[in-house]
């Protein structure tokens, strides 16, 4: 007696594989659906509903009066417009900063590799800690520094997070002391990836010192950069942790970006509105992204086109 066919075999085997693989996504997508889907799906019911924290009683559904409500609230508007700006500014600041931290940890310094570790230490370091230190540091009576300032240059004390001008720098600051390093790593590796024959090919040429950076390294590492800006300027839309230990939005909405916003809705116990919120700064975040991607796509297709002409 003969076995079943070869494809009857190769089927049966194809079959198990495919269990196998179920098998082993199963744990996976459970966990995406009760930490991603269903909170999401719920969010979405919930902003559509009146449904108070503090007397859930009264809950019922409102149709679209909470969008309604957030968008004749013009301090809502203000944390938009703040958010979105905040966010412009801080990753500039973090792109050139970060850049030109790559550029000196790419140079053969003694000493690069340790120092490449030792930057990358605020990145690991909690948002909710480091808050409370910057916080401290910048008191406005036993701070460091307002110790350094009037102890050490004779300045008079200043209080830096109390003050509408100078409460959002003062975030920024500390916000791109955290995230510089990771961009200068990041980009530090793009640079990295660049093959030896064109670096030699650009020393040959005379092309050297930050004319070899500008000229050579920004052209070849443009795919990481906008990586890169992509990943923050999501971080920094979505930016609550540091926003809300430090200042929580003030003095007045000075510094009251989106999801503190969102979050003072929720201390008042709207339900409802929150989960509007949270959905409308969502579509921002979403809508940035679109118009970087779509921006994107035609700069490496006109990129193509000039190529191939």
């Amino acid at each position: 007696m003969t076995g079943p066919p070869a494809y009857f075999r190769s089927s049966q085997l194809a079959r198990q594989q495919r269990k196998v693989a179920y098998l082993l996504l199963a744990p996976a997508v459970i966990i995406l659906l009760a930490l991603a889907i269903y909170p999401l799906i719920y969010a979405g019911t919930l902003s559509f509903r009146v449904d108070p924290l503090y007397n859930p009683k009264v809950a019922r559904f409102i149709g679209w009066r909470n969008f309604t409500d957030l968008f004749e609230d013009s301090r809502f508007w203000t944390s938009i417009q703040l958010t979105l700006s905040w966010a412009f500014i801080v990753v500039v600041i973090q792109m050139v900063l970060g850049f030109l931290l790559a550029i000196m940890l790419d140079s053969k310094i003694r000493g690069s590799g340790l120092l490449r570790s030792l930057i990358l230490i605020p990145v690991f370091i909690s948002p909710v800690a480091m808050g409370l230190n910057w916080r401290f540091i910048f008191e406005p009576v036993t701070g460091l520094a307002n110790w350094i300032l009037s102890n050490g240059l004779g300045f008079e004390k200043y209080s830096w997070l109390s003050h509408v001008d100078t409460a959002l720098t003062t975030l920024m600051l500390v916000d791109c002391w955290q995230w510089t390093p990771f961009v200068a790593l990041i980009l530090l590796a793009g640079m990295q990836s660049i093959s030896p024959e064109i670096v030699e090919a650009a020393r040959l040429d005379r092309i050297r010192g930050i004319k070899f950076y500008i000229k050579i390294v920004l052209p070849l590492i443009r795919p990481v950069i906008m990586v890169v800006i992509l990943i923050r300027l999501v971080d920094e839309i979505r930016m609550f942790d540091l926003n809300y230990i430090m200042t929580e939005g003030g003095p007045g909405s000075s510094t009251l970006l989106a999801s503190t916003y969102d979050y003072t809705i929720f201390k008042h116990g709207h339900l409802g509105l929150m989960a509007a919120c949270g959905f409308l700064i969502l579509l921002l975040i979403n809508g940035v992204v679109g118009i970087f991607l779509n921006t994107l796509y035609r700069s490496e297709k006109a990129a193509r086109q000039e190529n191939i002409s």
